[in-house]
């Protein structure tokens, strides 16, 4: 299985959280690792339309 790693746009750091347990990858997709990314939701519309890194707390754009 492959996963993407991502890496702020700021900071550089590595976005990629703790490994999922294989037995509830099913519940994320079948992705093997967590993501320290945190979504910023906005009061207008019900889902995330930011991200921002856990480390430098810049945020950017989800798209």
């Amino acid at each position: 299985m492959e996963d993407n790693i991502e890496y702020c746009p700021y900071c550089n750091v590595s976005l990629q959280g703790e490994p999922i347990p294989k037995e509830l990858r099913k519940h994320y997709g079948n992705a093997a690792y967590g993501s320290r990314k945190i979504g910023i939701s906005s009061l207008e519309e019900d889902r995330v339309t930011k991200w921002e890194c856990p480390d430098c707390h810049q945020q950017w754009d989800r798209n």
